[in-house]
C-alpha cells in the first residue's frame, strides 16, 4: 500500500541524465525517493528522477530547503541505501511550501549530525556542519561544462577533494568558469563570510556501486542566508 510522506528537501543533485532527491521526512528520517527498477530504462539513470517526474503545472516540485509531498509505494533498500523508497509515479510529487530564514536555521540546527557517520553500515546520507570548507569549480574534460569539488573537515576528521553534485553549486561553477579555458576558482570559508553567508551545512552521501566502491560526494550545500542561484533543469 503506497503511503504519502512530506519531505523537506536536503539534497537536489546531478545524476546521469536525471536528478536524485532526498531529504527528511516529518519522522525525522531521511528518504531517498527512486525509480524502481523496472523504470530505469538500461541503466543509465540509476533510479535517479527525470524532470518530467517533478516538474509540472510550470514549475519545479522539487526546492531546496521546501517541504514537498511524495506518494512513495515501498521501502526499496538498497544498502548502503536504506533509505531508498519507490515513488509512485501516478501521483506526482506536490510542492507544499518553502521553510522560513528562521524555519531554515532551526531544521539544519536539529538534524545536523556532530561527526561524519557514515562508516556506519546500513545507511547513505547525513547531515553536517562543518568546521572549515572549501570548494573548486573547474571546467570539465571537454571544456563544455563545469566540475564541482569539496573539501571539509569536522571534527577530527578531514576529506580532501571529493565530488560535488548540488545542483546550485553547478549554476555558480558557471558563473564562476563561464569560458572553456576558465582558470579552476576556489571559493573557502572566508569567501563565502565576505557574500554573507553565516553558516554553511553539507549533505554527505554515499553513490551507487562504481568501480567496486561507494564514494562519499557531497549532495547538498546550503548556506545561511540561502545561495540565490535558480536551477536551469535543462542544463543539469
Amino acid at each position: 500500500m503506497s503511503v504519502t510522506k512530506d519531505i523537506t528537501i536536503l539534497a537536489l543533485t546531478k545524476m546521469h541524465g536525471g536528478v536524485c532527491t532526498a531529504g527528511i521526512d516529518a519522522d525525522g528520517q531521511w528518504v531517498r525517493p527512486v525509480r524502481t527498477a523496472q523504470q530505469v530504462e538500461h541503466g543509465i539513470t540509476d533510479h535517479c528522477l527525470l524532470p518530467l517526474d517533478f516538474f509540472h503545472g510550470g514549475q519545479s516540485h522539487l526546492v531546496n530547503l521546501g517541504v514537498t509531498r511524495f506518494t512513495l509505494d515501498a521501502p526499496a533498500p538498497q544498502p548502503p541505501h536504506s533509505e531508498d523508497w519507490t515513488l509512485n509515479l501516478k501521483q506526482k510529487p506536490s510542492f507544499i511550501r518553502k521553510l522560513s530564514t528562521s524555519e531554515q536555521t532551526d531544521f539544519l540546527a536539529a538534524h545536523a549530525e556532530s561527526t561524519l557517520t557514515l562508516a556506519d553500515p546500513g545507511r547513505s546520507l547525513t547531515l553536517i556542519k562543518p568546521d572549515d570548507y572549501r570548494f573548486t569549480f573547474s571546467r570539465n574534460q571537454t571544456g563544455d561544462d563545469v566540475t564541482v569539488r569539496a573539501s571539509f573537515s569536522i571534527g577530527a576528521t578531514t576529506i580532501n577533494d571529493i565530488g560535488c553534485t548540488d545542483l546550485r553549486l553547478r549554476v555558480l561553477g558557471r558563473k564562476l568558469c563561464p569560458q572553456a579555458d576558465a582558470a579552476p576558482y576556489t571559493l573557502n570559508q572566508t569567501g563565502f563570510a565576505r557574500h554573507g553567508k553565516e553558516a554553511m551545512y553539507l549533505a554527505v552521501g554515499l553513490s551507487r556501486l562504481h568501480q567496486g566502491k561507494h564514494w562519499l560526494i557531497v549532495v547538498g550545500v546550503h548556506t545561511l542566508p540561502e545561495l540565490a542561484l535558480e536551477i536551469d533543469y535543462a542544463k543539469l
